[in-house]
């Protein structure tokens, strides 16, 4: 016996929502994006041509469409045709890929996605969900939707720029200049490009004077001003279709490195960074984006992106955005930095964030090293350190170093009487550095700092797992910062309404 089944019975229309569970994702999607108020959504309402997509319906779309793992534009569109859920989601409304795509590329979405991001903290907040006491930090990279043989290194840039003006040089001071009348000196490499629009309106000017003398006196037979002004125009494409097109392109690629050492052709944003997935085993960079997440509780309560591989530059920044400061920052060694760690103190945030050498200090083998500091004798009345084997190291000077952000170090040089015998030639020793070290290291092997900082990887580093592994989000599907930034955005936030669904249904 088979149970009945047919497809040609007529049938009633049926609400959508009866056919879904009551846990569905898609409620609380519908929750979230029906909380934005109106007078936000009417800031963006266009106020002539054709009738717009409401910004509720994408916003919807587009968080349950990335919490399914769908990131194509298509996709999405063809899920508006067959996911019932996407269908009772969207009113039964389909939207071109084209909208889509525009939408999520644009200052509306990016805008109300970081309104989202607020009222999605203060409603974890209210139901207790979190405390907002600490925010653990840390960073990775996402490769970038480009090509990763599009990359631009600024090392060749400087040594392109360098042969391009010595080449220009020679070749006005061997094959133009013996033969114009009047003439000008290219001496400076900053004014390369203007001494070679010099050069051409001086070929100009010489073309134009040899195609007057030609037109009003003609010879017959061979005329050497004729030769003389096909040389002129070869000089004069050379110029302006090679050296100055080149200086441009140059002088265009200088202004987009904004401190960095690479970026790619594909998305000029995008700096070649060393991936973990390296497939190759072969060391290769890739052009990609560092992603910095705060969270709580595994919910991710603030992001950025940075061009910078490290991590070390991006705790300033990412503080100073943050719309809801914390009453501790938690991190790893990676933002240990003197220049991090004093802000942090600046600011009286309380922070568990270990440092570079932390791990190392713990072993019983460098704990009993000469070389471990601690175990040096520190006067500071002589202004003398003495090593456990005797050594007697005197104050020479100080020496101040600039980090790559413009903070200034100051770092303490100490020399021995006799550098033929001492075990080293000099010490260079940071006072100040030492003691935000020790106060961190104080804090971080207390019982309460044991177990704050054991905290960190289960929280922020599933997240990472979470969005990589789960919802396979590798790689950005949009190009440009702001760009990127709303699509890593927006799987975040999917993520952190998969979690609360599954918590709280």
């Amino acid at each position: 016996m088979y149970q009945h089944y047919t497809m040609n019975q007529t049938c009633l229309p049926i609400e959508i929502d009866c056919l879904l569970p009551e846990n569905h994702i898609v409620y609380q999607i519908d929750d979230m994006i029906e909380s934005i108020p109106e007078e936000s959504i009417k800031l963006f309402e266009p106020k002539d041509g054709r009738p717009a997509y409401h910004p509720r319906l994408l916003l919807k779309v587009l968080l349950y469409a990335y919490s399914e793992k769908i990131y194509s534009g298509r996709d999405i569109q063809k899920m508006m045709q067959e996911n019932l859920a996407m269908v009772w989601l969207s009113g039964h409304q389909i939207v071109s890929y084209r909208t889509i795509n525009r939408f999520r590329s644009s200052e509306t979405c990016a805008f109300f996605l970081e309104d989202l991001f607020v009222r999605f903290t203060v409603k974890l907040k209210m139901e207790k969900v979190i405390t907002l006491d600490h925010l653990f930090i840390d960073g990775t990279k996402i490769e970038a939707n480009a090509n990763k043989y599009s990359f631009v290194w600024k090392k060749a840039i400087d040594r392109y720029e360098t042969r391009l003006h010595e080449k220009a040089v020679a070749y006005y001071e061997e094959e133009i200049k013996p033969e114009i009348h009047r003439q000008i000196e290219i001496d400076e490499e900053e004014g390369l490009a203007e001494d070679l629009k010099e050069v051409s309106r001086l070929l100009q000017d010489e073309i134009a004077q040899l195609d007057t003398a030609i037109e009003e006196t003609p010879v017959k037979g061979r005329d050497e001003r004729k030769q003389k002004r096909r040389r002129f125009k070869k000089y004069y494409r050379k110029i302006t279709t090679d050296f100055m097109a080149r200086k441009e392109k140059y002088r265009a690629y200088q202004a987009l490195f904004e401190g960095r050492n690479s970026f790619s052709r594909t998305d000029t944003d995008a700096t070649f960074m060393r991936m973990k997935d390296d497939h190759m085993m072969n060391g290769q960079l890739k052009p990609g984006y560092n992603l910095q997440i705060g969270t709580e509780n595994q919910y991710v309560l603030a992001y950025d992106i940075y061009p910078n591989p490290t991590d070390t530059l991006t705790l300033i920044p990412f503080i100073e955005q943050l719309h809801h400061r914390p009453r501790a920052i938690v991190a790893d060694a990676g933002y240990g930095s003197e220049e991090n760690l004093t802000y942090l103190n600046q600011l009286e945030l309380d922070h568990y964030i270990k440092y570079n050498t932390f791990e190392k200090e713990q072993k019983k083998e460098y704990k009993l090293s000469p070389k471990n500091r601690t175990n040096w004798l520190y006067n500071p009345e002589d202004e003398t350190i003495t090593l456990p084997d005797g050594t007697c190291y005197f104050f020479d000077r100080d020496q101040r170093r600039k980090t790559k952000s413009g903070y200034q170090q100051t770092i303490r040089i100490y020399r021995p009487e006799d550098p033929e015998t001492a075990p080293q030639k000099a010490l260079y020793f940071n006072h100040y550095y030492e003691q935000l070290k020790q106060t961190a290291r104080e804090k971080l092997l207390s019982d309460e700092g044991q177990r704050i900082y054991a905290q960190r990887k289960i929280d922020v580093e599933s997240v990472f797992g979470q969005i990589k592994a789960n919802l396979g989000f590798t790689r950005c599907h949009l190009r440009g910062k702001k760009q990127v930034k709303t699509d890593i955005g927006l799987v975040l936030m999917a993520n952190n309404i998969r979690k609360y669904t599954k918590q709280h249904t």
